[in-house]
């Protein structure tokens, strides 16, 4: 890896740009390089031409639980932030830091610690849990609980 020196102010301009738990390498590939996936953190696509997997919200959309383009949100009332992502056709969801399979890493890297991203994701159409459609949808198992 090549490392480059950059001024104080430089630096502390990519701190403002962080989402979640970036590192300033992240910042600067969205920043920079179009359509780039994070390179940090467990769950996030590793390459936009990686084959799909179906994700985990296939089931939901399947069933017509959930569309593809359906929003999803958490809040955070004491610390006044709120957190959104897109439900996309292959079951991923998307967040401004990158592309999961799994509800929790996604959620859980916007908050910045481990969260069941199942229970406080809210499907906004409905106003349910992610984990209330699952159990709904009559799926079993993580998320299903």
């Amino acid at each position: 890896m090549r490392r480059i020196e950059i001024d104080d102010d430089v630096y502390a301009e990519l701190e403002r740009n962080v989402k979640g738990f970036e590192q300033p390498n992240d910042v600067l590939r969205r920043l920079l390089l179009k359509n780039a996936q994070p390179t940090t953190g467990s769950g996030a696509v590793p390459s936009p031409a990686a084959p799909s997997i179906p994700g985990a919200l296939t089931l939901l959309i399947d069933q017509g639980f959930v569309k593809p383009g359906d929003t999803l949100s958490h809040v955070q009332v004491r610390k006044g932030r709120r957190f959104a992502a897109t439900v996309e056709p292959d079951g991923w969801i998307r967040t401004d830091i990158g592309r999961y399979k799994e509800p929790s890493p996604a959620l859980g890297k916007l908050v910045g610690t481990s969260i069941d991203g199942w229970a406080y994701w809210i499907h906004d159409p409905t106003g349910k849990s992610l984990r209330r459609l699952r159990a709904e949808s009559g799926a079993t198992g993580r998320g299903g609980r």
